[in-house]
């Protein structure tokens, strides 16, 4: 049967490196990747450009808010249009912000939480009958809702709700034999890190034992292996290059 996959935040960053992994991976012309996005229609095609064109046909688009809890049903109808089915669900999509906490309004705060932690959930509940028996769902956490980052409390609460409700819903489908996992990435090179100064990089590289940032692409590995592996099960998988290990 025809493998198909749904990622949230799917055309960059980590996201955009699991639909890649995946396809690269995939030898059956009939598997599908749904790759969900919010606004920037440029960077989805620049995605489907980069694939072989043997492997484009494999790719969907789908445009949705996903700050918003209608985007729940955007994405079922558009899947439901090409599939009958889900066998993996990766609930990648993530925002954050570095304002102050004096400068918080309920509406950031909402707006974070609702985008990383309440979307996600109801994306799940959403496609609740389409997901297959012994499928996988897998949720995008952070070290940084293990860890305490005072810089971004919001992004860290919202994260670390994301990562306990995968773990607080795998008894929801123990009877169906779908597996939930979280990984939980450190400091990766994505665009979010565009800002950064050199200063910023140095003083953060002192506290990764490997003295690096991650790439998208070994966080995408893990994933992939996560999806694959039938008996990780209810886990949070750290991936930070040994992160304040000093």
């Amino acid at each position: 049967m025809d493998r198909v996959t749904v990622v949230t935040g799917g055309t960059a960053g980590i996201g955009r490196a699991i639909v890649k992994k995946i396809i690269s991976e995939s030898d059956n012309g009939g598997d599908l990747v749904f790759a969900v996005y919010g606004h920037n229609d440029e960077l989805a095609e620049q995605l489907r450009n980069e694939l072989p064109e043997a492997d484009r046909g494999k790719l969907v688009l789908i445009k949705a808010d996903l700050s918003d809890y209608g985007s729940t049903g955007v994405i079922k109808s558009a899947v439901s249009e090409r599939a009958d089915h889900v066998d993996w669900l990766v609930l990648n999509t993530g925002v954050g912000t570095y304002e102050k906490f004096e400068n918080y309004t309920p509406e950031l705060w909402d707006r974070i939480m609702r985008t990383n932690a309440g979307v996600p959930v109801f994306i799940v509940k959403e496609l609740e009958d389409m997901i297959a028996d012994e499928g996988a769902i897998l949720f995008m956490g952070s070290h940084s809702g293990q860890a305490t980052y005072s810089s971004s409390l919001a992004y860290s609460v919202s994260k670390a709700a994301a990562m306990f409700a995968a773990r607080s819903m795998v008894k929801l489908f123990d009877d169906r034999g779908i597996r939930i996992n979280a990984v939980a990435p450190g400091f990766i090179e994505t665009r979010w890190q565009d800002s950064r100064s050199e200063e910023s990089y140095e003083r953060i590289n002192k506290k990764i034992a490997l003295h690096r940032f991650g790439l998208p692409e070994e966080v995408a590995d893990l994933c992939y292996h996560l999806l694959t592996n039938g008996y990780v099960n209810g886990s949070v998988y750290d991936i930070h290059g040994g992160y304040d290990y000093f």
